[in-house]
């Protein structure tokens, strides 16, 4: 059994957070509907949004995907079975009961002026399946499509992992670890994006990331190809990244295959930059954690859904997009972390409905003072 990875731990944690400042700028940006929608967009959040958007989801997959070569390296298929159905398919359902109707609910307020009383609201919210979206009210997993996806991915993929665990691969990994072959397989992602993408995500070009995850952890030399290449592949993407960004604004013969094939580029490119600077800076241990990995999930599962509400009310202020933004982005963080912290945290019902590890009293008790000195030091 390897030693523990610190900076999948990190980038896991940091992907989780810049999901704050990301949501907060879908409610200003110009590409997309959102459940709330500012009045005022902003050019320089829409930028944001494009420059992340295609590799932050990818990455989360790619870390899961990690994350489960390490799990079954301690777990049988059963055992791992039973984790995904306690970690993604019970918070699933109790997200959907829940947590995501108050987005469809506020989504009419802002976009018709009006919801009627919230307990009629959901009887059509659970029928309305016209727009799976549901940035207008309609039923939606919203943001727990993520959940929804690795939960299914994971069981797809399980009969994969064993196969791939039991036979011995060491050709195979010698010539995908070399990067021109590695960096060529971004074509695998660009031949799924042919295939059904249910509500806009495709759940086939998640499968081959998640895959990737699970295959490259398996192996110390591609982590010492990511950390041979990361240099020149920061170099390249500070070319394509902007050209890509030059292009899309661009209306010619071909663009949508081109701008297609590019992007799915950087999103592979940018993966490995990120997992080989995040290899290099962040695999270090630090009391922080244990406290993050915990509060990870359930902050994810609460936090759209709080930033919804707080985009609502705040947008009612007229305070211009970038204070607002900044507003809704501070008060969702804070009051996703507090919901978790005093609520989630310390009910044994909430933490096996959000996906936490039910613990003995008496641990609660001595993590919670484990995280007051966490909290001094930082």
């Amino acid at each position: 059994m390897g030693e523990r990875r610190f900076d999948i731990d990190w980038l896991r944690n940091l992907g989780i957070l810049l999901l704050f400042p990301f949501h907060s700028a879908r409610v200003f940006d110009y590409w997309d509907p959102f459940y709330v929608k500012s009045a005022e967009l902003s050019w320089g959040l829409s930028w944001f949004i494009a420059v992340t958007s295609y590799w932050f989801m990818p990455l989360l997959f790619w870390l899961a995907g990690s994350a489960s070569w390490y799990a079954l390296e301690r777990r049988s298929n059963r055992q791992y079975m039973k984790d995904r159905v306690n970690r993604l398919l019970i918070p699933l359902i109790v997200g959907v009961l829940f947590i995501v109707p108050p987005q469809g609910y506020f989504a009419r307020l802002n976009h018709n002026g009006e919801g009627g009383n919230y307990f009629s609201f959901l009887k059509t919210f659970f029928t309305d399946f016209s727009d799976l979206s549901g940035y207008f009210g309609t039923f939606t997993p919203a943001h727990l499509w993520f959940i929804l996806y690795l939960f299914v991915l994971s069981l797809a993929a399980l009969p994969i992992f064993s196969f791939f665990r039991k036979r011995n691969f060491e050709k195979f990994n010698e010539v995908c670890s070399r990067p021109s072959v590695f960096i060529a397989l971004f074509l695998l992602l660009v031949v799924t994006e042919a295939l059904p993408a249910p509500g806009g995500q495709n759940p086939f070009f998640f499968l081959v990331i998640f895959i990737m995850g699970f295959i490259t952890s398996s192996q110390p030399s591609y982590q010492k190809m990511f950390n041979r290449v990361r240099g020149m592949g920061l170099v390249v993407l500070l070319v394509t990244v902007p050209l890509w960004v030059f292009l899309l604004t661009k209306d010619f013969q071909g663009a949508g295959f081109l701008l297609a094939v590019l992007k799915t580029f950087n999103l592979w490119l940018t993966l490995i930059v990120l997992l080989g600077y995040g290899n290099k800076f962040l695999n270090f241990k630090h009391k922080a954690i244990p406290y993050m990995n915990e509060a990870a999930f359930p902050v994810y599962i609460i936090h759209q859904s709080v930033l919804v509400v707080m985009g609502y009310f705040i947008l009612k202020l007229n305070l211009g997009n970038i204070l607002a933004f900044l507003i809704i982005m501070v008060l969702t963080f804070v009051i996703s972390l507090l919901i978790y912290e005093f609520i989630i945290k310390r009910l044994a019902i909430l933490r096996w409905a959000f996906g936490v590890k039910v613990k003995p009293a008496a641990v609660q008790k001595q993590n919670i003072e484990v995280n007051r000195e966490i909290g001094k030091e930082l």
